[in-house]
Formats: structure tokens, C-alpha cells, sequence
């Protein structure tokens, strides 16, 4: 087993991955999540901060059901993100002639799930000349199924942000409460 990587990021999505599982009665045998990562300051040489546009690979975190829906589903979902995570010691790229494939072919046999954003990008200290947003939404998760990640408002925690339907929404939140008291 590698290090676990345990940042909020992390831990966040894990939880999440958890009580979605839960809600959503998931019955495959694995549960895959994708992961975007930001390949800029992981190139070598590293584009210069001043670059302006994606840049952005991915990973993927490979879970079994049964182990994500047991007593010990976070340490199960953050051992399957750590995992995913530590080949970026291989190279940011690594594997990317793979990727297209792996998306196409190897995913029927588990329920996918996806993070959008991460706290580190800090998108409540963006200005564009209107000043600080009030309140950050990443409108195309209703479409992907994504959760959406991103630093808190206030700076000093994290939002989440999920859609589904009224049912699953209701179990998620029950879930995701119980679980944090």
C-alpha cells in the first residue's frame, strides 16, 4: 500500500463518494471516480505561472463497492484516491496514451463518479474587476453527475457541491449530517 494522502481534498471526497454511494443503493462491484489535476507546475519544464489556459490531466481512483459500503468506506475511499494519486510520482502524463481507452472500455463494469475544482484554486479570491464573488457554482455538474469542490467563502473550509434527484438528495444529506455529528 502507498502513503495515504490525506489533504481536505482528499478527505472531502472521500466522505462524499461514501454517502453517495449509500444514497444511490450503488450494486456494482467497483465504484471508479475521475480526478482532474492540474498538469501546469507538473511539467517539466512547468509552464510559467502567468500561463492562461486548461492544462489539466486526470487519474483514476478504483474502489470496490463492498469494501466503500462497509464500516470502514472512508478509509476505503481515501486508500483508493491515494493510490490514484501517488502515480503522479510517475509523471503527470504517465499513462495518457492509455487514458481514452480506459474511459471507453474499462468502465462498465462499476458505477463512475467524478470531482470538478479543488479548494487549492481558490475561487473566492478571483477578481475580475467586479469584485469578490459572493457565491461560486459550477453549473455543468447537473449534466456530469460531478461533485463540484471549491475552497469555502469565508476561506477557512470547503463547499461541495452535488445534484441528483430529490430521493438519492434527501439520502445523501441524511447520510452526509449523521456522519459529521
Amino acid at each position: 500500500m502507498n502513503d495515504l494522502h490525506l489533504s481536505s481534498f482528499v478527505i472531502s471526497l472521500a466522505y462524499a463518494i461514501v454517502c453517495k454511494a449509500k444514497a444511490e443503493k450503488v450494486n456494482t462491484n467497483r465504484v471508479f471516480v475521475g480526478l482532474n489535476v492540474d498538469c501546469r507546475s507538473r511539467l517539466d519544464p512547468p509552464l510559467p505561472p502567468t500561463y492562461f489556459g486548461n492544462c489539466i490531466g486526470g487519474r483514476l481512483a478504483v474502489a470496490e463497492t463492498k469494501g466503500l459500503l462497509g464500516e470502514d468506506g472512508i478509509v476505503v475511499a481515501v486508500q483508493s484516491l491515494s493510490n490514484a494519486l501517488e502515480t503522479l510520482k510517475d509523471g503527470v502524463l504517465s499513462g495518457a496514451e492509455n487514458w481514452s481507452s480506459l474511459l471507453h472500455d474499462g468502465l462498465h463494469d462499476g458505477k463512475f463518479m467524478s470531482a470538478a475544482g479543488t479548494p487549492r484554486f481558490e475561487v473566492y479570491g478571483n477578481d475580475f474587476g467586479w469584485g469578490k464573488p459572493k457565491k461560486v457554482e459550477m453549473v455543468s455538474i447537473d449534466r456530469t453527475g460531478a461533485f463540484c469542490f471549491s475552497d469555502s467563502s469565508n476561506g477557512d473550509g470547503v463547499e461541495i457541491g452535488l445534484v441528483s434527484n430529490k430521493e438519492s438528495m434527501d439520502t445523501f444529506a441524511s447520510l452526509f449530517l449523521q456522519g459529521l455529528a
